[in-house]
């Protein structure tokens, strides 16, 4: 009987190291990306689990980062780590059954928002913020370095625009705590008894923790404020007190760079949509300026 790991996209090391952990596997849907991360859905035994692969993705690093460190405020509503072989590439965690709220009735009711909020501040909380008193002026370079990228991808006069506030800004300390990197509804699920659970930590990191609300903001926050209220009830009050307009600063930079970056990733991978929300994100940024 042939593997169930003769799948095209996985390196011959992958397939190797599948078999001896997986022998028996047998593959149940290909949920893979078109980006470069194979992601496949599989049993073995009587164990129901995921499989992420990539040889070159820093995504998998992330992801397994998350789990070992920050993610134990949030056992119970997130997969739980298997394995992780960072030579092949390779990382399996549990497959929690459910429907993704992006693209289902669930995307637009209220409650499932106040849970959403429930368990970002779950996360948020979850570790002692951590005072960084470069993390701004790094963010900066950052934001930057993709304006050098981003010539010809967005209106001229509104990447000069972003340019010299970037020129005009200046760095504060801030503190970090553990953030998701792509919180928004396709990365919600709702389970079986109606509870929500979060999935993908390929993008999780240390950050200010408005960071994670910069996408909804820019989403469905923009044309459903219903939707935010009920979020920010279940989230409640930030994990670290702002500090008026420097923090205003920060939240700014933290979008702008999120804006561009989206934008420049977007056209290298050929991925129009996501460029287009990228520069929508740009002209709403500068707008509130």
């Amino acid at each position: 009987m042939p593997s169930a790991w003769e799948h095209p996209s996985l390196s011959p090391q992958q397939r190797a190291r599948l078999g001896e952990l997986y022998p028996d596997a047998s593959i149940a849907a290909d949920h893979s990306w078109p980006f470069g991360i194979t992601v496949l859905e599989f049993h073995a035994g009587e164990a129901h689990l995921l499989l992420k692969a990539s040889a070159t993705s820093h995504h998998l690093e992330r992801e397994y980062r998350a789990h070992t460190r920050w993610l134990a405020s949030l056992a119970g509503d997130v997969p739980v780590l298997v394995a992780y072989d960072r030579a092949a590439g390779l990382l399996v965690k549990t497959f929690l059954p459910g429907r993704l709220v992006l693209g289902s009735p669930a995307e637009h009711d209220p409650a499932v928002f106040q849970q959403a909020g429930t368990l970002l501040g779950r996360l948020h909380r979850g570790l002692a913020p951590i005072r960084a008193p470069h993390y701004e002026e790094s963010m900066a370079r950052k934001t930057h370095a993709w304006l050098g990228r981003a010539g010809g991808l967005a209106p001229a006069a509104q990447l000069r625009a972003a340019a010299d506030w970037l020129e005009a800004f200046r760095p504060s300390p801030v503190e970090l705590v553990p953030t998701h990197g792509d919180y928004q509804p396709r990365n919600w699920l709702v389970r079986p008894d109606g509870r929500l659970a979060v999935i993908d930590f390929g993008r999780a990191e240390l950050r200010p923790w408005y960071s994670d609300l910069v996408r909804m903001q820019h989403g469905d926050f923009a044309t459903r404020p219903g939707l935010r209220a009920a979020f920010m009830d279940g989230y409640g009050p930030g994990p670290t007190p702002d500090s008026g307009s420097a923090d205003d600063a920060g939240r700014r930079l933290d979008a702008l760079m999120q804006a561009v970056g989206t934008i420049v990733w977007s056209q290298g991978m050929g991925d129009a949509a996501f460029e287009e929300h990228g520069r929508t994100m740009l002209a709403r940024i500068l707008a509130d300026s």
